[in-house]
């Protein structure tokens, strides 16, 4: 409903290194470019200190977005091992020094891109009372659970910004919105604006994860991206007006 409001929290949301997997990825890893909402639910559970695999239930109605240029890659050999190592004897001897002829450990080592120092801006709106309990957890820096960029030895650090208010603009609203942008929301490209800009845009197409089940199936969405984060000309019916810190931007959520 146009002109709806609601309560959001602004905060950074950075790394050394980050690696959130596609899901069309096979033997060598490749990685989004930005976290998908599926990966920030988790983050904010964690936060919460929600069991796992409850925040895709209980934080479904969230409202995230994400501003921030896409990180530099490189690529990094992991050692994944494809057999358990040999199992330890039953009784141990005074003076044992191991297996004289231990079985061999199939291990192979695969390509894996990593991210390297990403940064973003997060935009937030959490459901019932976990927003306010989020929004005290980000300003003192207290989470429940490490936050991490994806995989869990990518330790992250969440840093609070500001905290205002989101309000829903018009259908078929004319925006720059400084966000990735959902395309499944009635949200097009504005093609004179772009070429009457002057400024060339490197908007990507992207496909990511939106949402999953408990039992851990996925459902996709259709995303633009612009790769230094300059504001994006887009026709859209999900675009939100962002009041934080005397500052007004325009993003539309994941």
């Amino acid at each position: 409903m146009t002109g709806e409001t609601l309560p959001v929290i602004v905060f950074h949301y950075r790394a050394r290194f980050g690696h959130f997997l596609r899901a069309e990825a096979s033997v060598s890893a490749l990685t989004y470019p930005v976290p998908p909402r599926t990966a920030l639910m988790g983050m904010i559970g964690a936060v919460l200190g929600l069991p796992k695999d409850t925040p895709q239930v209980a934080l479904r109605e969230s409202r995230i977005a994400v501003r921030g240029a896409v990180p530099q890659t490189h690529w990094h050999r992991v050692k994944l091992r494809k057999d358990p190592p040999s199992a330890l004897s039953m009784k141990v001897k005074r003076g044992a020094k191991g297996q004289k002829n231990p079985a061999p450990e199939m291990a192979t080592l695969n390509k894996q891109e990593w991210l390297f120092e990403p940064d973003y801006e997060i935009i937030a709106s959490l459901p019932g009372t976990y927003h306010e309990e989020f929004t005290d957890r980000i300003r003192n820096r207290r989470w429940h659970y490490g936050p991490c960029m994806g995989l869990s030895e990518m330790l992250a650090d969440l840093e609070f910004v500001s905290d205002g208010k989101a309000t829903l603009l018009p259908p078929d609203s004319d925006v720059l919105c400084e966000s990735v942008a959902c395309r499944e929301e009635g949200t097009s490209i504005d093609g004179k604006r772009t070429v009457e800009g002057g400024v060339p845009l490197a908007m990507l197409p992207l496909r990511m994860p939106r949402e999953v089940t408990p039992g851990r199936v996925f459902s996709h969405a259709d995303y633009l991206i612009e790769r230094s984060c300059r504001p994006m000309p887009l026709i859209s019916d999900a675009a939100w007006r962002i009041e934080v810190q005397e500052r007004e931007r325009t993003v539309i959520f994941l």
